[in-house]
């Protein structure tokens, strides 16, 4: 049993490191596609391209692992059962479970490495990366699109909500900034219909500052002001490096983030607290596609071959978009952030596992 136990890791983990590499270049060949015309016309050294790619790849390897653990485990079981292997093994009295142990074995180990990575790694090689895009890489026009939904812990104490930035005109649209003392309480609240980067300092067009008491009640009437100066600390660029996405952030990063929202904003701390959750669950999203694609996969005969591949990828890749609703259903409220990155997990573990005992 321990040959064919090392048989069938040694394919899995050749097969995996040959999908994770393709996978990786074939989105870096089409990502580089979606703006050859750019390198081509604003002579974009190529320099500067490999340097904004190779910070890029941790971050595309993180995602691209749970779909290489799929196909290669696809690949393996197909293998075997399209030449009756499976069937032998399965009638000489082993169980299914005891091929995909090792599988199992060696995929939790490789969730942990993509964990480590994306806590340790990512974010450094991403703050580099979006350095390089904006400086380099972005032409004027292509610098124009709006970045959605602001929300940024600033300097000075201060939060800073706004419904998005336009990096073209360097513009915040609809912008609200809580201002805070020591004791992290709103002591003044600044709302304007967009904030303008303008001679080094930001300009808000109607403005409202209304000031609080420390139980969160106005004092007097808020000052209203057709033009003025605003107290953002914040350069332009700092909203397009994605420092503050959650994405890009470390686990310890986020968690002292969310700290920051606790009692002022507590949509966007829920919103967090999924994104936090789902540091710690996304990894582990390779197990669950390996466990339901292997056993819809296994079809006997070469004929099936193909079609018992195609199944097992499928019914995989229907955990995709049910995780992203229960993950969208936790940052609208409805579930609990830790039951919303969770429960599909659960779901599809307990439907692969369901079909290996069928199959054995």
């Amino acid at each position: 049993m321990r040959i064919l136990e090392r048989y069938i890791v040694r394919d899995y983990i050749a097969a995996f490191f040959m999908c994770a590499a393709l996978l990786v270049v074939l989105g870096i060949i089409g990502d580089i596609l979606g703006f050859l015309d750019d390198i081509f016309k604003n002579n974009i050294p190529i320099k500067s391209i490999l340097a904004f790619y190779l910070y890029l790849a941790p971050f595309a390897l993180v995602n691209m692992v749970p779909f290489a653990c799929l196909l290669s485990g696809v690949y393996v079981f197909n293998s075997l059962s399209k030449n009756h292997e499976m069937t032998a093994i399965i009638t000489s009295g082993l169980s299914l479970w005891k091929l995909v142990k090792p599988v199992v074995f060696a995929t939790v180990v490789l969730c942990l490495a993509t964990f480590i990575v994306n806590d340790k790694l990512v974010p450094v090689t991403m703050e580099k990366a979006n350095s390089i895009r904006h400086n380099e890489l972005e032409t004027s026009s292509s610098k124009g699109g709006e970045i959605k939904n602001i929300a940024v812990y600033g300097g000075g104490d201060q939060m800073i909500f706004a419904k998005g930035y336009r990096p073209g005109p360097k513009v915040l649209d609809n912008v609200i900034i809580h201002k805070h003392d020591n004791d992290r309480v709103i002591t003044e609240k600044i709302s304007a219909r967009l904030v303008k980067w303008s001679h080094n300092e930001w300009v808000g067009e109607d403005v409202l500052t209304f000031k609080l008491t420390p139980d969160g009640d106005f004092i007097g009437d808020p000052i209203s002001e057709k033009r003025a100066v605003i107290s953002i600390r914040e350069k332009p660029k700092d909203f397009v490096m994605n420092q503050w996405d959650p994405k890009y952030m470390s686990f310890k990063g986020l968690e002292k983030y969310i700290e920051a929202f606790k009692g002022r904003s507590p949509v966007t701390a829920i919103r967090l607290k999924v994104d936090l959750f789902n540091k710690l669950t996304f990894p582990f999203t390779a197990l669950v596609l390996v466990l339901v694609g292997i056993p819809f996969s296994i079809e006997t005969g070469r004929a099936n071959a193909l079609v018992g591949m195609a199944r097992g990828m499928t019914v995989a890749m229907l955990y995709l978009p049910v995780m992203a609703l229960s993950i969208a259903l936790g940052k609208g409220g409805v579930l609990s952030p830790w039951v919303s990155v969770s429960i599909s997990q659960i779901i599809f573990v307990g439907i692969g596992a369901y079909y290996i005992n069928r199959k054995s």
